[in-house]
């Protein structure tokens, strides 16, 4: 079960206004039509995940009434480490929260992060070495984007959220489904096609621009709706529920489009539907929990409100979660 939640994103905003004095062609009715995105917060310089990470766990430990010496295993889900290879930011939020041997470490399965550490998170409580876990999604996009290029620079924002896992006594509670997705046959539609081990870093994949995030959003839109609805269905299907007793669909916080296209397909009502992008973009990973984070903190879960978590992304990935809120 979740017993603490937390987030935190940078304290610069930067509004649809900031790419138009860019000098992108754009503006902000287009940009607000398109997506559903007034504004999204940047990092600070020299300010990676690793802080973003380490203050919404804070809030996450307190929110928990536990200490970071409680914690038996920290995850991180995140597409932008603070190091391109190692350390994982992983072993830096441990030593920033001063759990001394904590394990730790990265996981990689960009927006479906939080979904996918979730479900790891869950298997890990069935061995009896774990009985705390903390689960952070967080990414700094903004160090991953051209913000010269109009298909993605408007997108993407920065954020953390995280969550701590405990086992639950209970079978009615708590998280009662996971399952992951991959198809790698659509690996291209979202990618950083350069500035791995298959083409390291060098002036020619800078003057390319190909260290940066390339997006074919029409197929992202396509393979985003064709893979979670049925998901869905499949993960309601399994526990004996129906779209009528959602009380919240939460899903990564892409497009608007995208997230009103899957509640319609599924005949999920508006008020049901949780959607916080307008204010802070798609921040991948983190983008989950961050939507969790902040609802309860402003009108709060109930005791038995069932939560249907969804993830998709590049990969391409997706997964779904189905939480009974204790």
């Amino acid at each position: 079960k979740i017993t603490g939640i937390g987030h935190y994103t940078p304290e610069t905003i930067i509004t649809n206004h900031y790419f138009i004095e860019k000098g992108l062609d754009t503006s902000n009715d287009w940009i607000v039509e398109r997506t559903g995105i007034h504004q999204r917060r940047f990092n600070k310089p020299n300010s990676g995940s690793s802080e973003l990470s380490h203050k919404a766990s804070l809030k996450c430990l307190d929110n928990a009434k536990l200490s970071p010496e409680d914690l038996d295993l920290i995850i991180v889900a995140t597409s932008t480490p603070d190091h391109l290879s190692f350390p994982s930011t992983a072993c830096i939020l441990q030593e920033k929260l001063n759990c001394k041997n904590t394990p730790a470490f990265d996981l990689s399965a960009a927006c479906s992060g939080f979904c996918f550490a979730l479900s790891t998170a869950e298997n890990y409580l069935l061995n009896d070495n774990y009985k705390h876990i903390l689960v952070v999604g967080v990414d700094c996009l903004s160090s991953i984007t051209n913000l010269n290029d109009r298909k993605t620079a408007i997108l993407f924002g920065d954020g953390a959220g995280a969550v701590i896992l405990t086992k639950t006594n209970s079978k009615n509670s708590g998280i009662i489904y996971s399952k992951m997705y991959s198809n790698g046959t659509h690996k291209d539609i979202l990618k950083i096609p350069e500035g791995g081990s298959k083409s390291p870093i060098n002036p020619e994949v800078t003057k390319n621009e190909s260290h940066y995030i390339h997006m074919d959003g029409k197929a992202v839109f396509k393979s985003a709706i064709n893979t979670t609805v049925p998901a869905i269905k499949e993960a309601l299907n399994s526990v004996n529920l129906s779209t009528n007793d959602i009380s919240y669909l939460i899903c990564h916080q892409a497009n608007k489009r995208i997230i009103d296209n899957i509640a319609l397909k599924l005949k999920i009502p508006n008020e049901k539907v949780i959607i916080n992008l307008d204010k802070y973009g798609n921040t991948s990973a983190a983008s989950i929990p961050l939507a969790m984070s902040e609802f309860n903190d402003t009108i709060g879960f109930k005791k038995g409100d069932i939560l249907v978590l969804v993830g998709f992304g590049a990969g391409f990935t997706w997964g779904v979660n189905i939480v009974i809120w204790e």
